[in-house]
């Protein structure tokens, strides 16, 4: 009896074997970068490298419309951003890729920064979300219809009130500060620091060789609804219906990070 059992078995799986389709090449990655017509994913690097921190995204938009934007942020954050009100970083971007839709006005920007929240401008703000907080931030930045020669980034400061619970919507306090030009490959030193005294956000590049000053006359009593501050490359990514989908990218090392001196106390 025991003999036909296994005799059953065998059929079975030999049955079986043969109603399985054969396998078939799906991707060797061999060309750069990732297939989209093969991959959900974009590309992410997290890494110390010599010394420093790489962030490397690159992510396509959506292409089922001509309107909006898609947001892709990859970022490493601070452990004790409550007791953090300044934040200074070197930061050198090694590439960068910023692109447009034909049919969609949406600008493509893409960007390595520094960023936090400072407070928030309500009396009760919602755990979570960062509606009414203000954020600083530093970026190295192109947009898609820069007329900057190739390789020439933007280095620009930024206060921002935000009015959605992402803040991907949000008001600008004050001007945004020019804080010069920078090629992709040369390092470069940015800050932020909250005067709260003052009712002042200072930015600076290269120790205060280029400055600025942001104040406001906000209620700055409550804390962020969502705190934090980091490091981060971030995509603005134009979706596209009429056209391929739309790539962005940003490779970028951070070295030399620095905070306020009670800040860093652990």
């Amino acid at each position: 009896m025991r003999h036909h059992v296994l005799a059953a078995v065998a059929l079975f799986a030999t049955t079986a074997a043969h109603a399985l389709e054969p396998f078939a090449p799906y991707d060797q990655f061999d060309e750069k970068p990732l297939d989209p017509a093969r991959w959900v994913e974009g590309e992410q690097v997290r890494a110390i490298r010599g010394s420093a921190l790489q962030l490397m995204q690159r992510k396509l938009g959506v292409g089922g419309s001509d309107t909006g934007l898609t947001f892709a942020n990859f970022n490493t954050n601070l452990t004790a951003p409550a007791v953090v009100t300044s934040l200074r970083a070197r930061i050198t971007v090694n590439a960068l890729e910023v692109n447009a839709c034909p049919s969609n006005p949406a600008l493509g920007q893409s960007r390595a920064r520094i960023i936090g929240t400072l407070f928030n401008v309500n009396a009760a703000p919602t755990p979570g979300s960062m509606v009414g907080d203000v954020t600083a931030q530093v970026r190295i930045t192109r947009f898609s219809n820069s007329a900057d020669p190739a390789g020439l980034l933007r280095v620009q400061g930024l206060a921002l009130l935000c009015t959605s619970p992402d803040c991907s919507l949000g008001t600008t306090i004050g001007n945004v500060v020019d804080l010069g030009t920078v090629t992709t490959g040369t390092p470069t030193v940015v800050q932020y620091q909250w005067d709260k005294a003052s009712r002042s956000i200072y930015f600076a590049r290269d120790h205060g060789a280029l400055a600025g000053t942001v104040g406001y006359a906000l209620s700055d009593a409550a804390p962020p609804g969502l705190a934090f501050h980091e490091l981060s490359t971030r995509l603005d990514l134009p979706n596209c219906m009429s056209a391929a989908r739309v790539p962005g990218s940003v490779d970028a090392k951070f070295d030399n990070i620095a905070v306020n001196q009670s800040g860093a106390a652990r």
